[in-house]
């Protein structure tokens, strides 16, 4: 029984599944080695409404993502805002907790925490 070799199918849904304007859609990541190749680079199926291309790859994990680039430019500068999105507002809050064991002790003390807002800075130490 021989190896099938069946390429993978790669396809973004763009919004309202209409073709961006001016802007070249392409998959980028290690997948690709960081590069922008014709192999890369997603066509618009205008049936489907979706940008659509297929590689051969090795079984494994891949990192990749889907990037605009601006199709006017010579410069290939990846633009993630159409497709990844911008989170850049996100709000995260972290509690920061510090633990010392002294000397033979038996157990961690915790002598310390602080909670941060990513948004709004420090909110407060407490010992």
């Amino acid at each position: 029984m021989g190896l099938l070799i069946q390429p993978v199918h790669f396809s973004f849904l763009p919004p309202d599944s209409t073709a961006y304007r001016d802007k070249d859609v392409y998959l980028f990541g290690q997948l690709t080695d960081y590069a922008f190749t014709d192999s890369t680079k997603m066509q618009f199926n205008p049936e489907k409404g979706v940008y659509e291309t297929s590689l051969f790859l090795k079984q494994g994990y891949y990192d990749y993502c889907y990037v605009s680039i601006d199709a006017t430019s010579n410069k290939k500068i990846p633009i993630f805002n159409f497709t990844e999105g911008n989170y850049w507002e996100s709000e995260n809050e972290y509690t920061i907790l510090v633990y010392y064991r002294p000397l033979a002790g038996r157990a961690d003390e915790l002598v310390g925490y602080s909670r941060v807002n990513s948004l709004t800075g420090r909110q407060g130490i407490s010992r």
